[in-house]
């Protein structure tokens, strides 16, 4: 009996170890993930301005999304980003400009390299919004993100977004 003991545990563990690997999410779905844990982030609610509150909302998600070196460029802007601190600022004075606002990424390609320590995404993300005062608006814009996986969670690295497409554009 105490000679099966052991080799039962191993068994269980070998069967939870499979399990695991079944059902945990693939590194893709992980990046799914974070890219859904942004739109939530940068999301401008009607009503809910309070520029303190946003502010540390946003750098505790951004805390998780984001490294601390982290940059952006718009292109169609001619803006850089250089900091995490710089893309929280950013996020913060949008529910300043915003009545509302929210992203939502589609069209994703996300390709992780072998070793599964980067990945580039490629998506388009639409962004409807209504400015103080004016109708709500929606633009969709291609995006390109660089991750990392540091301590075993997908953050981003780099992000570029680049000039709206025309409105009759595929």
């Amino acid at each position: 009996m105490k000679r099966w003991l052991p080799l039962g545990l191993i068994a269980v563990g070998v069967v939870l170890a499979v399990v695991a690997l079944l059902f945990s999410p693939s590194e893709e779905d992980r990046i799914r993930d974070r890219l859904t844990q942004l739109e939530d982030a940068v999301r401008v609610n009607d009503g809910a301005h309070n520029p303190l509150v946003r502010l540390g909302r946003v750098r505790k998600e951004f805390a998780e999304i984001f490294t601390k070196e982290a940059s952006a460029r718009i292109v169609e802007l001619g803006e850089r980003l250089g900091s995490r601190d710089d893309l929280t600022a950013a996020a913060t004075q949008a529910a300043v400009v915003y009545q509302t606002a929210d992203v939502s990424f589609g069209d994703t390609d996300i390709q992780v390299d072998p070793a599964g320590m980067t990945a580039e995404v490629t998506a388009t993300a639409t962004v409807t919004g209504a400015r103080h005062g004016q109708p709500v608006r929606r633009d969709e814009v291609p995006v390109a993100l660089r991750l990392e996986k540091v301590e075993g969670d997908w953050k981003i690295v780099s992000a570029t977004v680049h000039p709206r497409r025309a409105p009759d554009a595929p």
